[in-house]
């Protein structure tokens, strides 16, 4: 094998249960996503989820690399907890909350499935939306009741948005 080519173990489509023991250097991985909660559906080997965090770096030889955990690996549950359009913030706690033992679910992805997934490590490459040029909305609700259904009680609001 050429030295700068490596041995690429083949990717599974579906999900699979990893699970890493956290040593000296930690459980040896970096986690990238989103940071608000919920988001669009996207195909991933041929399903759909909703947003997923993912591996975004592997220590070479760490805990992580050794239970078999890929750079690009997108995380479904972290200690059986599903993480599905989840903040980043969600993930790192919930990884942080148990102790010496993290168990995950990921998704392996190709490196092209990843670029897709992903367009840029570059931050000025994602399409952000600006809202500063927005306007608010006056919105009001002005009335409501309650309706009782099969034993269950709702609310309804008219809501009504600039006046209409």
């Amino acid at each position: 094998t050429p030295p700068n080519e490596q041995i690429i173990k083949p990717i599974t489509a579906g999900p699979r249960v990893v699970t890493i023991y956290k040593t000296e250097t930690g459980f040896g991985f970096n986690v990238r996503g989103q940071v608000s909660e919920g988001g669009q559906l996207r195909s991933i080997n041929g399903e759909l989820y909703a947003p997923l965090q993912h591996v975004s770096a592997v220590l070479d030889g760490g805990a992580a690399e050794k239970a078999g955990i890929r750079k690009g690996d997108r995380i479904l549950e972290v200690n059986r907890v599903s993480v599905e359009g989840a903040t980043h913030k969600q993930v790192v706690d919930l990884i942080k909350s148990g102790g010496d033992v993290l168990t995950l679910t990921v998704i392996s992805v190709t490196p092209q499935e990843a670029e897709r997934l992903e367009p840029s490590e570059d931050q000025s490459s994602y399409n952000y939306i600006d809202y500063t040029d927005k306007r608010s909305l006056p919105i009001s609700v002005p009335d409501y009741h309650y309706i009782d259904k099969a034993g269950d009680r709702y609310a309804v609001f008219n809501i009504y948005m600039a006046g209409r």
